[in-house]
């Protein structure tokens, strides 16, 4: 074993000294140990010793391993003289142990990261004897709290299960967790929370990903969820496992798989692709490239044309002769956790956080900046430094809490975000079910639609125009529900008309259709669609103009299914502002469309009084 190999090289050297005969493959095993021990030009000079102890025929079978080593070792040589500036910290001792812990990955709203452990479990006291005969997966999870890192415990049934179960991903908020199950290949699943300690039976994802007979082990989603990137040994690839990516085509339909093609993958296997929050870095572990040994993690850039650059270790300091993969990198770039058997641990494979120290620095900042440092190297000053270029975070994150109006109860409610200028849906996240929190992130550069839903209330519409150059913002946004009942009203934000006219924007569809769906789905339900206008122009121009506005959404409504019956076209103009038009953001908020509910037979509120269609309230 590799570990072997590292702890055995003064054994492997005194046994050498004693008896330079002792073995035929001596050579190789100090220049494995050596190696390991990142001495490279002592293994080099081991390394070509063995090949010379060779005859013509183990020579023909050998020397391309050996040649590929010696390679790794020359690789070392030159990434160990790169700049270094960054502290690794073990998780310590409960979260790690003898045997294998991999996969970290973390929820930034609860502060809890899950990760992979191969150790004996209440659910697994037997191994797999069908893979390597270690222990089957189960997945744990552990907090930092008080200086310390918690004892973890272990995930409940039903994610974890008698198999194997390994963390691939988790939302922000940590209410949806994706899991790889698989006694010999792996198939990803979804498994979503019901309550604080609760979780809903897995169910498998994305088919266009799980393929039958094939090993998929990690995926990656871009910010939107329109793009998944993903770890899979399926047929078509280069050689091993392959880092694919599908894209979204409708709410629930992906694209055919797409290999990222020779710049990223290589003969040999890639491992633990994740995607940075910018969606423009993307960081995975490879056995080829200009590793130095084992696993190695790299990065590459996304430029304009969607090409992504040529991948750059991450070099001596994180990486290790050993295997170093599975990285997670945090929102502020500079914070994260990986996995390695290189670094001093308990056992195998060991999780390890990082943290930079040099300023301003960020794993998403130009190439040309090497950040990493050796934990043991002593820091006896620091100095400030000569600024360095940084690829800014670029996303507005919307965060905050789904309630019912006039209750404040909690509700489970469904958010979609839409782009409206492709009126495509591009996420789809839920509430939390217990305490109603939500976190959406939205790259900049587009406008989006948000809609808020939930069974029996009147869905709430937000509308978010990101410029392209918005850096990274933080919107923290309550939300109330209405229940459907007579007197409920909503505001329409995603509903827009030409400049001084009645013509729809296609833009506004997808809400319309929001609202078609819920009024068919209350047969008897009867609406009061407004327009309103600022006080710009003549009072009798903007009731007109209010008029025909609320009418034209009245009959698109009528044309996706919606009775007649039940709705009525009103405009108000100008008459019942509900902000200052003395500004440009108040006559802007002045100009909308809404819905109130003058019948509802179904509805059991305190407001349930129904009125006839046309009644003022």
């Amino acid at each position: 074993m590799v570990g072997d190999e590292k702890e055995g090289l003064k054994y492997i050297e005194q046994a050498f000294n004693l008896n330079p005969d002792v073995a035929p493959d001596i050579h190789l095993w100090l220049g494995r140990a050596y190696h390991m021990n990142a001495e490279f030009n002592d293994a080099i000079d081991e390394y070509l010793l063995y090949k010379n102890t060779l005859d013509a025929k183990k020579l023909a079978k050998q020397e391309k391993l050996i040649d590929w080593y010696i390679e790794q070792c020359n690789n070392g040589i030159e990434l160990k003289d790169k700049e270094l500036h960054v502290i690794i910290t073990n998780l310590g001792e409960g979260v790690n142990s003898p045997y294998p812990e991999y996969s970290p990955v973390f929820a930034p709203y609860d502060s809890i990261v899950y990760y992979t452990s191969r150790r004996p479990s209440e659910f697994n006291q037997r191994r797999n004897i069908y893979l390597d005969d270690d222990y089957y997966e189960d997945i744990y999870y552990t907090s930092y709290k008080n200086g310390r890192w918690h004892e973890p415990a272990l995930f409940p049934k039903p994610v974890n299960s008698r198999g194997n179960d390994a963390s691939v991903a988790i939302n922000p908020y940590g209410t949806e967790i994706i899991i790889r199950r698989g006694v010999g290949k792996g198939t990803f699943y979804l498994a979503r929370r019901k309550t604080d300690d609760k979780w809903r039976k897995p169910k498998e994802v994305i088919n266009r990903i799980n393929r039958k007979g094939s090993m998929e082990t990690t995926l990656t989603f871009s910010h939107d969820s329109t793009v998944v990137y993903f770890v899979s040994d399926r047929p078509g690839g280069y050689g091993g496992k392959d880092i694919w990516m599908v894209q979204r085509k409708g709410l629930n339909t992906w694209s055919k798989p797409k290999n990222l093609g020779p710049v990223i993958n290589t003969p040999f296997d890639e491992e633990g692709v994740f995607l940075t929050q910018n969606d423009s870095v993307l960081y995975f572990a490879s056995r080829g490239h200009n590793s130095m040994g084992g696993y190695d993690i790299f990065r590459s850039y996304k430029l304009p044309d969607g090409r992504w650059t040529e991948p750059e270790n991450l070099v001596f300091g994180i990486n290790t002769p050993e295997d170093d993969l599975f990285i997670f990198v945090n929102q502020d770039g500079r914070t994260g956790y990986f996995t390695s058997s290189g670094h001093d641990g308990y056992g195998d494979l060991d999780i390890f956080d990082f943290f930079f120290y040099t300023p301003k620095p960020s794993f998403l900042q130009d190439a040309e900046h090497s950040l990493l440092a050796f934990k043991n190297i002593p820091i006896n000053e620091i100095t400030l430094e000569p600024p360095v270029p940084i690829k800014t975070l670029r996303m507005t994150v919307v965060k905050g809490v789904v309630t019912e109006y006039g209750t404040n109860k909690p509700l489970n409610a469904t958010i979609e975000i839409v782009d409206n200028e492709t009126q495509e849906p591009v996420q789809v996240i839920r509430t939390n079910a217990t305490t109603g929190e939500y976190i959406v992130m939205l790259p900049s550069g587009k406008n989006y639609g948000m809609s808020v839903n939930a069974p029996g209330h009147m869905f709430h519409s937000e509308n978010f125009n990101i410029p392209e150059a918005q850096e990274y913002t933080e919107i923290e946004k309550d939300i109330q529900l209405m229940p459907i009942d007579p007197g409920s009203k909503i505001v329409l934000r995603n509903v827009f008309f030409d400049v001084n006219s009645a013509n729809l924007k296609p833009e506004s569809y997808p809400e319309l259709n929001r609202l078609a769906e819920i009024l068919k789905r209350y047969p008897g339900i009867v609406v009061e669609i407004s327009g309103h206008t600022d006080n710009t122009g003549s009072l009798q121009y903007n009731m007109k103009l209010s008029q025909r506005r609320a009418e034209s959404v009245v009959m698109y409504l009528i044309s996706q299914g919606v009775p007649a019956s039940a709705m009525v076209a009103k405009g108000y103009g100008p008459t019942q502002p509900i902000a200052p038009n003395d500004t440009p953001e108040g006559r802007a908020k002045n100009r909308r469309v809404e819905v109130k509910v003058l019948v509802n037979p179904y509805s059991t509120g305190s407001q349930n009084t129904q009125q006839m269609p046309g009644t003022n309230q």
